[in-house]
């Protein structure tokens, strides 16, 4: 968590004289965006109190209909695993987004939607995997850089049910897949 907060600082400093430099231009509101994030992603489950995450990466993309309203799709992924386990774990979402923008620069948006997910499992004597259909919630904050390009830090949460089929002692895993997210994305 350190490592993301220190990467999500100084990208601000470095980056935020363009923004308040530049408070009277007028940022693209509506249209398709794409961009890509860096993010931790925590695996957790409702059976357990153990978790575990990692430093992954992400795109997503969507199309901004007015101010205030949107479609977001997000791909993110991470491997959570330690020394003789690789656990793979991510999420496809699929959400509608609100945005309330406090001016030309700054916004911030929640989201409300389905998600589709997996946990990939490959170990020294263990190998599953485990998918499902669930949903996801998320709330961000977006700073407007320039006219087209679009800083945006965001936490989404992911949860479901997801069915193993290699196994017959465990039905499935009750999951929850956190992501905390420094993205960038251009508006076209």
């Amino acid at each position: 968590m350190y490592k993301i907060s220190l990467l999500a600082t100084m990208m601000c400093a470095v980056l935020a004289t363009p923004v308040f430099a530049n408070t009277d231009m007028a940022s693209d509101r509506t249209g398709f965006y794409i961009g890509g994030a860096i993010n931790k992603t925590e695996l957790g489950s409702g059976d357990s109190d153990s978790s575990e995450s990692a430093t992954g990466f992400g795109v997503y993309g969507g199309y901004q209909f007015n101010d205030w309203f949107g479609l977001e799709s997000n791909f993110f992924a991470a491997d959570v695993g330690e020394d003789d386990f690789d656990i793979v774990a991510g999420a496809l979402t699929f959400a509608p987004t609100f945005t309330a923008r406090f001016n030309e620069t700054f916004s911030v948006f929640v989201k409300v939607g389905v998600a589709s997910m997996a946990v990939v499992v490959d170990g020294y004597y263990d190998d599953f995997t485990a998918s499902g259909i669930g949903f996801t919630y998320g709330v961000g904050i977006n700073a407007a850089l320039t006219e087209n390009l679009n800083l945006r830090l965001s936490y989404d949460m992911s949860k479901g049910d997801l069915d193993i089929d290699e196994y017959g002692y465990v039905d499935d895993i009750d999951a929850e897949i956190e992501q905390l997210a420094l993205g960038l994305h251009y508006q076209f």
